[in-house]
């Protein structure tokens, strides 16, 4: 999902934000502040349940959003049903109650900007960052009984933490079943971008494997470099795509004692095929 919606219920109304927070300088998309006011002026129930997994974005939009929650008259629930990163952190606080997802990530940062101009221009942006990074420090003293100075120790070191590390640290309260961790791959460029360091691996989208490492792969598994360059020509040529052929290439069942007897594979794409077969033998 890459959402927001409100579902709005007499009895109760679910907020979903599966979004970046603000305006994205890249794409134009994300949740504005002024947006979310519009719509949740219309909830009239007692009971919110706020739905997270969103990587942050603006803190200024993230921080009403933030007020305009703890200032509704509705009890509001958090559930972090993948990832509260950066602002969507202290979003994720408006609930009275916190819950996460067994395998969901919660992250805290410092605040970062750019700033073009002289000086005094830098200058002034250096004391905003100071002012907002204590504004954040107090949302998150405000949830937790940490001190000033191991917040913002954390925020410094950009800390990710797993459910059972934010329920210890106090960021949540209980843990509510699991997710599928792939839901936030999506994030992975946007929080690179916006230059996030320690992202965990857990969460980083696979690399499909480009023509260089075809190569390397099947010669790591025994065949020469002009068979490799032969063999992934071949597969990723576009008019012998999912089309069987009886030519000589090789199984990979031998591997170390390839000899070339005619022997040849069925499965279409044969490429992906000997990459796979090549995997198991000597894997990355």
């Amino acid at each position: 999902m890459d959402w927001y919606e409100i579902n709005n219920k007499a009895e109760k109304a679910e907020i979903w934000i599966y979004e970046f927070i603000g305006k994205d300088y890249w794409t134009g998309e994300g949740l504005t502040a002024k947006d979310f006011q519009e719509d949740l002026s219309k909830i009239k129930s007692s009971q919110i349940d706020l739905h997270i997994n969103s990587p942050g974005g603006d803190v200024f939009d993230g921080n009403t959003i933030y007020n305009l929650l703890k200032q509704h008259p509705a009890n509001v629930t958090t559930y972090i049903d993948g990832l509260a990163a950066s602002i969507a952190s202290v979003i994720a606080l408006a609930g009275d109650k916190v819950l996460m997802a067994e395998n969901a990530l919660f992250m805290v940062h410092q605040p970062w900007a750019f700033t073009v101009g002289n000086e005094e221009d830098h200058e002034k942006q250096i004391e905003i960052l100071r002012q907002v990074g204590g504004s954040l420090a107090k949302t998150y003293m405000s949830k937790t009984n940490k001190t000033e100075d191991e917040i913002k120790e954390m925020m410094k070191s950009e800390t990710w933490l797993s459910s059972d590390q934010a329920i210890e640290a106090g960021f949540a309260d209980e843990i509510s079943g699991q997710i599928d961790i792939a839901a936030c791959a999506k994030f992975v460029p946007k929080m690179v971008k916006s230059g996030f360091k320690n992202i965990p691996e857990t969460i980083r989208p696979k690399q499909t494997p480009n023509v260089k490492d075809a190569e390397r792969a099947l010669r790591d598994v025994g065949f020469s470099v002009k068979r490799s360059k032969t063999i992934v020509a071949k597969g990723f040529s576009d008019d012998l795509r999912d089309v069987d052929h009886s030519d000589d290439l090789p199984l990979v069942a031998p591997l170390r004692d390839v000899t070339d007897d005619n022997k040849t594979t069925k499965k279409k794409d044969r490429t992906a095929d000997l990459l796979t077969r090549a995997e198991v033998v000597a894997p990355s």
